[in-house]
């Protein structure tokens, strides 16, 4: 009970001893705003920071005869020391201002680099999982691209030769684009462990015989553009 209740103490006066700490670098702050403001504002700053000092100063020595009292010793602290503090990431002391807080499984480095590799494996399935959407998504791209632009060529080649013929070179340079997606898709599929939806066999072979168009019908229709360009 008596060990409890120095601990218990011993809490409390870490707690005072880092809310005044808080409080001076928050004075601190203000005092390097001390050109901005006025000759009254300037003294009431300066005023604060005594008061300020001189009770860090009484919490400081609360804490020093407490620390020697606890199970194991807590560090003794200069005023010196204290008062060097500029960011609270230099007050150490704070891992001392609750019950047991250095016995918490977190408090170990590794225990925390595990917790952070396992989230890190968390999000790498759930981008496995989008670019298992982007994947398919660019697949129905490259697979309908080509057939668009050939099809409104043909629908065009009536009433406009030349746009037909210019949608034709078009479709062309998309396919060799496109085979190039195709390469690096499959690639893509033929990794171990890929989650992704594949592409049907048959869909694959009928879009092999349609990018292997003959050259001679390109030929035959270049032939009909430059003979309506000439007309």
């Amino acid at each position: 009970m008596l060990e409890y209740s120095q601990q218990r103490q011993f809490i409390r006066a870490v707690e005072d001893l880092k809310h005044l700490i808080i409080q001076r670098l928050f004075e601190l702050s203000k005092a390097n705003l001390a050109s901005t403001v006025g000759y009254k504002l300037r003294k009431q700053i300066s005023k604060a920071i005594v008061r300020q000092s001189a009770a860090v100063r009484n919490a400081l020595e609360k804490y020093n005869k407490l620390a020697m009292k606890q199970n194991p010793s807590r560090p003794v602290l200069q005023y010196s020391e204290v008062l060097s503090y500029v960011t609270l990431g230099d007050f150490n002391l704070l891992k001392h201002s609750c019950h047991d807080i250095l016995a918490k499984p977190w408090l170990n480095i590794m225990h925390r680099q595990m917790a952070v590799k396992y989230f890190k494996l968390l999000r790498a399935h759930e981008e496995i999982g989008r670019l298992n959407v982007e994947v398919r998504q660019l697949q129905a791209w490259v697979d309908a691209e080509t057939k668009e632009i050939e099809q409104v060529a043909e629908e065009v080649e009536a009433q406009d030769p030349l746009l037909s013929a210019e949608l034709r070179a078009l479709a062309c340079r998309q396919r060799r684009i496109n085979i190039q997606h195709q390469l690096r898709l499959q690639r893509i599929y033929n990794i171990d462990g890929y989650s992704g939806v594949r592409p049907v066999v048959g869909q694959e072979g009928e879009d092999k015989d349609e990018a292997e168009e003959p050259e001679g019908d390109e030929a035959i229709r270049l032939d009909t553009c430059m003979n309506v360009m000439s007309c």
